[in-house]
């Protein structure tokens, strides 16, 4: 059963300091415990309202569902007038993170059915109410899977970063206009920068009657840097300049708030939300403990499993396989590294 994080007990707030405006921040601090039985990663979410907007469109959450060993981080950036893009982005997040870790499906057939059903209610939602009329969202999700295969989804502009061996990497594509065009060659990214369609995206949920949601696997490994935002943050500063805030993510609470921070000094024109996940490398005290418990589990079936083993006889009175007549030892496992 998935549950939703108490965005109402944080400890103490951050505040930007160049817009002085209070930001709704999670760290890994603030949750009653673990999901992972180990190596889970530290996260960090906070969003901002911006210099110029006065209204924040933007929405962000983390479920979990302990059972399955399961962390969903998602993130909408609404649009389509003040109130559509505040319910547009509200009921996707609240919708997404419902459903997407409920049911016996496989993790990317229950995200994929969990966004589709997003998109359905938010166009429900604006043909029954006119004050809401166009109203639509976007959407990035990472699921963060301890056993198996972790995926992101998308759809939008909202975008998932990973940071890796010393580089940055988007590992989604804007469903834009403009970035279609510079995936064509018709644009260059510095032309990009200043296209007047640049806001103009190709899809979004609650627009029309179905969509189409970009989604594929992820295999997570010690030290990656997972970052989850809104164009405010992608829109407003470069991808170095991410990369050099983001690199240390120690503390992720504060390396979120410098992100949304530098997005106001470079004009803050939009609404800011970032998401951080960061995967721990184990410590040395970590190494010494999984290598003494892989010692201790090899010892232990070579006591009780490294005798000679009878074997049952095949119908014919002979052993189903001579081979297998021989003693047999367990082989030490190798350390699991994380995924």
């Amino acid at each position: 059963m998935s549950r939703r994080r108490d965005r109402l007990s944080y400890r103490e707030p951050l505040t930007s300091r160049e817009s002085g405006k209070s930001l709704s921040t999670v760290d890994e601090t603030d949750f009653s415990g673990p999901v992972w039985s180990r190596d889970e990663p530290q996260i960090a979410g906070a969003t901002d309202v911006g210099v110029v907007r006065r209204v924040n469109e933007d929405a962000f959450e983390r479920f979990d569902n302990g059972e399955r060993g399961e962390i969903l981080l998602v993130v909408a950036d609404g649009l389509g007038g003040h109130r559509g893009g505040e319910v547009a982005s509200r009921m996707a997040v609240d919708l997404i993170g419902k459903l997407a870790l409920e049911g016996d499906e496989k993790p990317a057939i229950r995200l994929h059915r969990s966004i589709v059903a997003a998109n359905d209610a938010i166009f429900k939602a604006a043909r029954r109410d006119r004050t809401l009329d166009g109203m639509g969202t976007t959407v990035v999700c990472l699921l963060l899977a301890e056993d198996g295969d972790s995926f992101v989804a998308h759809v939008g502009d909202s975008r998932l970063y990973r940071l890796r061996s010393g580089g940055i990497e988007t590992m989604t594509e804007d469903h834009s206009l403009v970035a279609t065009l510079v995936r064509e060659g018709a644009l260059s990214q510095e032309e990009a920068r200043e296209d007047p369609r640049r806001n103009q995206i190709l899809r979004a949920l609650g627009v029309r009657g179905d969509t189409e949601v970009d989604i594929g696997p992820l295999e997570l490994l010690p030290g990656d840097v997972y970052l989850l935002c809104s164009d405010g943050l992608h829109g407003m500063i470069e991808d170095d300049e991410i990369f050099r805030i983001a690199r240390r993510p120690d503390r992720p609470a504060a390396v979120v708030a410098e992100l949304i921070d530098t997005a106001n000094r470079a004009g803050g024109t939009d609404n800011i939300t970032c998401v951080l996940a960061h995967v721990p490398e184990p410590t040395p005290l970590d190494t010494l403990r999984s290598s003494a418990t892989h010692l201790f589990d090899s010892t232990r079936a070579f006591l009780t499993g490294g005798g000679p083993r009878r074997e049952e006889a095949a119908s014919d009175g002979t052993p189903s396989d001579a081979s297998d007549s021989r003693p047999v030892k367990s082989a030490p496992r190798e350390s699991d590294p994380k995924r």
